[in-house]
Parts: C-alpha cells; structure tokens; sequence
C-alpha cells in the first residue's frame, strides 16, 4: 500500500477545477498517459476513498470542469457527457487528432455518478454533492439520451473511426468480441456498463433524497433502475454457459465470449444474489484465475491469447474491482485467493504492479511474466492494493 501511495503522489498533476481552482489529481500512467483520463482517475479515487477521500472531490471537480455541454461528433463531446481523456499537443491543439478533448467512453459517466455518491456517503461532506447537483443531473440526462437508455434499453456506444472502435474500459479494437474471434458491430452495450448505470441511478436516487431534497426525482431513478435489472437479466444472461455475455452487439445478440467484465457486475449489484455467487465462484476457476489475477479472457477461447492486451492479460484494477465485488457478495474464500494472488505479482514486481500482467498460468513461470510497453507506475494500478484492503475489510 506504502509503494502505492507514493507512486500515486509521483503520478499527481494539476488541473482546474469547476470553480477555477487549481487542483491536483493522479494522471494515468508513466510513459504513455501522463494526463488526466476521466475512467481511470474516477476508479483510482472509488479505490482510495478511505485513505485519501481529497483525491475524489478533486477529481470529481475537475472532471465536472470539462463535462460535456454541446454535440460534437469529431471529439464525442455530447451534453453532460463526462470526458474520456485531455490532451495538449500541437495535434490535439489543432484537431488533427480527436483527442484535445476526447468523450469516447461510455462508463466514464455513470462512474462520476457513483464516486459522487460514495464521497459523501463515505465523507459526510453534503457541500460537493450540493455544488454538483447539476452537473450530476446533466450525466443522467446523459445516460437517458445520449447514452441510450431511453432508446435502446442500455448504455451503447458506436464505434468512432477517428477515435476508439471501443469505448468502454477495454478499448482496443477487437476487445469486444464473440467466443469465435468475430468482433461485436454496434452499437454496442457492454455489459459492465450497464452495472455502472444501474448502480449510478441508486446512488443518484440517494442523493437526491437526502440531500437535495427531491423525492419525486429519487423515486423516477429508483424506476428505472429497476427496470433496467430486469432487463439486463433477461437478455444478457446465458443459460448454457451460466454465464453473462459480454455485450449485446447492434443487432441485439449475446456476445458470448467468457470475460472478467462479468465481475464488474458483483461491484455494481445488477445481478441477483444467487447469479452473483455462481459468478463469483466462476471467475476463480482455472482457465479464468491464472494464479496471479484474473484474465480479462478466460483461456480455452478462440480469440484467447496471454500477450492480448484486452484478450487474455489480466489487468490488477480489473481484479481491484471484482474483489470488491466478491466481497460484497460475501465470497470470502474467493477474495483471499485472489487477493493471495496479486500480493504475489506485486512482490515479483517490487510492489509496484504494472499496468497489465501477462496471462501465463502461474504454475508455468517462476515469476509474474511483465506485460510489454505496460505503464509503471499506473494510477488504478497503484491503487489496486488499497482496494484490496478495502475489500478484506468487508467481509461478511
């Protein structure tokens, strides 16, 4: 936890808040993502909220700063639309590249709406959730319109040409695919995001109940959260695999292919308890679990291979995030073999673990086979331990 820390202070940059304050929060990652990213920075902080809950205000600041207000098909900037990345570059400053400021991400608004929630559930501080009412209103008429709910039943993306074909937290372009190798054609609703969603409208109902005062408004988000459960249940689940699919592609078919976004959905509490334990327990299984982490793909699959960065690697804030989830669901025995499993990478990475780990079985190597052309340090990386001691703590 120590290394983390400190390699999260080494990651801080400065940004300006929504008041024009200047503040600092953590940027991605050391060499390639020395910037502020809305997904990453808004997961690192969930993960240190007990430790250093000044971390999320600053980065829900800072991200309310650069929140979207009109439609911009070139940089994906939509009206209360949370940005995907910042860039200051001569190709950036002159739109060459989408990427100045970029909102090609799907997750990054309802996850606003959770760490919005969880500072002041796990602060008190009824002052930023108050100064950002509006901007929290804007990101869920986001998720309604833009974002697809009202029209397509889900949060979908349409992969972007001159951006990222993906946008979800496994962005290269043929993450999202069947259990054939076929890429999934949008749009697209993955499934961890629909979690996010599910969780954001709760979270959201919370607090325009008890601290802005609008019960009409928390009953309408508990509404359709509720029905976005049942929805979610019936056409992502696969009865064969006992398993949720990976996405539903435009056409509205399952995208079968066995993937670690499934443990998102423990941390979110879209599934049902039952679903969520059988899940759980499936995740730590060995074609999934490699003795060090949990592949983003479980092996066996076609598309299946320990070098893909989306496809068969296994990412520690992915594993951060289905810890937290197996510890809600009370999975003890599957958190301590987990969490057994990544103390172990870090030590064989000197306690600092690496953006991305390879997907070699540990009982082939001697050690935790580095990723190559990973960041080191990586912010959710960094702060992947803290999470894991958060979840530790929670076991029921």
């Amino acid at each position: 936890c120590e290394r983390g820390l400190a390699d999260l202070d080494l990651l801080t940059i400065p940004v300006t808040g929504v008041d024009g304050e200047r503040l600092h929060v953590p940027a991605a990652g050391i060499p390639w993502f020395m910037t502020l990213f809305g997904r990453d920075s808004l997961l690192t902080s969930y993960f240190l909220l007990p430790y250093r809950p000044g971390t999320a205000a600053a980065v829900l600041s800072a991200l309310a700063a650069v929140q979207g207000e009109r439609h911009d098909a070139f940089s994906g900037e939509q009206p209360g639309r949370i940005v995907h990345e910042t860039r200051h570059g001569e190709l950036a400053h002159f739109r060459q590249v989408p990427y100045g400021r970029y909102y090609g991400a799907v997750d990054a608004t309802p996850l606003f709406l959770v760490l919005l929630h969880a500072h002041h559930q796990t602060t008190g501080d009824r002052i930023l959730a108050r100064r950002l009412e509006q901007h929290a209103r804007r990101a869920v008429d986001w998720m309604l319109t833009d974002g697809g709910l009202e029209e397509h039943g889900y949060l979908v993306y349409t992969p972007d040409p001159g951006g990222l074909v993906n946008q979800n937290w496994k962005d290269s372009a043929g993450a999202v695919c069947f259990a054939d190798g076929t890429q999934a054609e949008g749009p697209i609703a993955v499934s961890e995001a629909q979690g996010y969603a599910y969780d954001a409208l709760l979270r959201t109902a919370q607090l325009a109940a008890g601290v802005w005062g609008d019960e009409s408004y928390a009953r309408r988000l508990r509404e359709t959260a509720a029905a976005l459960r049942a929805r979610f249940t019936a056409d992502f689940w696969m009865t064969d695999a006992d398993f949720p699919a990976l996405a539903l592609d435009g056409a509205g078919r399952q995208v079968d292919a066995l993937a670690s976004d499934a443990g998102h959905l423990l941390w979110s509490g879209i599934l049902d308890e039952d679903r969520a334990r059988r899940v759980g327990r499936r995740l730590l299984e060995p074609d999934f679990f490699s003795g060090w982490a949990i592949r983003t793909l479980a092996a066996g699959q076609r598309p299946y291979h320990p070098l893909s960065y989306h496809r068969g690697s296994a990412w520690p804030h992915d594993n951060a995030v289905i810890a937290l989830g197996l510890a809600r669901h009370g999975l003890t025995d599957e958190l301590r073999l987990l969490t057994e499993g990544l103390a172990a990478a870090a030590a064989g990475h000197a306690y600092r673990l690496p953006e991305v780990l390879a997907g070699y079985d540990r009982s082939a190597t001697t050690g935790p086979v580095p990723y190559p052309h990973s960041c080191s340090p990586q912010a959710w990386a960094a702060a992947t331990p803290l999470a894991l001691r958060t979840a530790l703590g929670r076991e029921r």
